[in-house]
């Protein structure tokens, strides 16, 4: 039984007329729209109950009104979307609108619901429908109907900027060799985005930009790494609404603050982003103030600021707004990490403080192996260890190591194979040649998400490595996917 099923027994009375006649009609929306016979929908749902009273017959009538384009049925049916008393309804109209191209009728829907209504999918909607029309009318119609549901836009104000202590411009970015290779059944548009972002990120790499520090006055934050001041000025936007406070006495004051937080909880975003921005704090020219973290940060911030000298109590997972006198916000943007100098009290401290402790034999090539991760389903793992170990490739479980021996293990690479994974996030302590095979399962679908999983070649260009790319072929239903060591054996075999 579907959802929609479940909600309509929900709000009928089980083997009432009324219950049946709706059913019955229900059943006849259904197979006329799978048969594609949508004049006959519409007559057949005209004639049924009121679409107020029994809204899922309006989905059905807008789609048909969209399908046949029948300008009038679909004002229609937007107009009366107005009086349905369920906003969870009428955001599922919104997104076939949406998906239609029809912003202006998607908006109008939209602003119809209650002017309280607040929902994470309203505001992706809205985002989505601020920048679909083309002309610039309909813009900013749109945009009036739908602002209440887009965060304030950052207000332009005056704010200080530090550059690192130890920054230097005696630096360089280590030749590297980035490589992509598409596998059977990954169609070649894939390989021609993939190559296109490499070529975008080389750009951006001659800008040579350095990293830098904001110091915000008299503001609040929370743990998604929005800023704020009191007047409801944005500073720093995030995707899930506005300033929840503007009274600073309502919530924890700190004089000064350095911020951590932000959108992102994953492993990548603390190793690259968060622990090289740190390396301003941790200077003892700069401040010696709190450092505040999402709560899924603060067991790796204990782990990497411990080593380094930081006390506990100086870090502060927050989970709803503070306020800071003094607020201090940097993390590094991917194109600034070949000026090693400015992050060697986080990175350069890490790496000398794991070689101090290095005392055991390393397998100098290795399998980050996946077998302790739910996410993105590989089948065949253990014969595809196998098969890695007789070539002597050495499966490792990096979850099973702490975060020293994790770098001693990068630090001391000749070879890296693994599937796309947090785990590649160490190739920051890595030497620079360290050969990287990468393999990222994809499908046409799912290549819009390659501008954030190419990260790691990103990352292989910083440090002077050698990365092959390999777009492996997943289903696109279960997402399940199969190594084939032969095409590992193909990559190596090409050096």
């Amino acid at each position: 039984m579907d959802r929609d099923t479940t909600l309509m027994n929900n709000s009928l009375i089980i083997g009432s007329p009324a219950n049946e006649s709706f059913h019955r009609t229900m059943r006849k929306l259904k197979g006329f729209a799978s048969a594609g016979r949508w004049l006959k929908l519409l007559l057949t749902a005209k004639k049924s109950e009121s679409p107020v009273d029994h809204p899922y017959f309006l989905d059905y009538q807008l789609r048909a009104a969209l399908e046949l384009g029948d300008e009038a049925e679909i004002k229609r049916c937007c107009a009366e979307s107005r009086q349905i008393d369920d906003a969870g309804r009428v955001i599922k109209l919104v997104s076939l609108a949406t998906k239609w191209k029809r912003p202006l009728d998607a908006a109008e829907m939209l602003n119809g619901l209650p002017p309280d209504f607040k929902s994470d999918k309203a505001r992706r909607l809205a985002v989505r429908l601020k920048k679909m029309p083309k002309d610039r009318v309909t813009r900013r119609e749109v945009h009036r109907l739908i602002s209440r549901f887009i965060a304030p836009q950052a207000a332009r104000t005056e704010t200080v900027t530090h550059r690192f202590p130890t920054d230097s411009e005696n630096f360089s970015v280590p030749p590297s060799r980035i490589e992509v290779v598409r596998l059977e059944g990954i169609e070649p548009a894939i390989e021609e985005l993939v190559k296109t972002l490499f070529t975008k990120f080389e750009e951006r790499l001659e800008e040579k930009k350095f990293p830098v520090v904001t110091e915000y006055r008299d503001v609040f934050t929370n743990e998604l790494g929005m800023i704020w001041s009191a007047d409801g000025s944005v500073f720093q936007a995030s995707n899930r609404g506005g300033p929840s406070v503007t009274d600073p006495t309502s919530v924890p004051i700190f004089e000064a603050a350095f911020s951590c937080a932000g959108r992102h909880k994953g492993y990548f975003e603390w190793i690259v982003r968060r622990l090289s921005g740190l390396a301003w704090r941790l200077d003892p020219s700069t401040p010696d103030c709190p450092i505040l973290l999402r709560k899924q940060h603060l067991s790796l911030a204990k782990d990497a600021l411990g080593v380094l000298g930081i006390a506990e109590d100086k870090l502060i997972a927050i989970e709803s707004p503070v306020f800071c006198r003094r607020l201090y916000v940097g993390h590094a943007e991917m194109g600034v990490l070949p000026r090693r100098d400015a992050f060697q009290r986080t990175y350069g401290d890490l790496i000398a403080a794991a070689e101090h402790r290095n005392d055991r034999d390393v397998p100098r090539r290795f399998y980050i192996s996946r077998r302790d991760s739910a996410r993105r389903s590989m089948a065949g793992e253990l014969d595809f260890e196998t098969a890695l170990a007789e070539r002597g490739i050495t499966p490792i479980v990096l979850s099973e190591l702490g975060l020293l021996e994790k770098i001693n293990l990068f630090r001391d690479a000749e070879l890296v194979v693994g599937a796309h994974g947090a785990g590649l996030s160490h190739l920051v302590f890595a030497k620079p040649g360290v050969r990287v095979i990468e393999i990222a399962p994809t499908t046409l679908a799912k290549s819009k998400m390659l501008g954030v999983q190419t990260c790691f070649t990103r990352l292989s260009a910083v440090y002077g490595h050698h990365h092959t790319f390999v777009l492996q072929p997943m289903d696109p239903v279960t997402f399940e996917w199969s190594p084939n060591i032969a095409d590992i054996d193909r990559v190596l075999a090409a050096g």
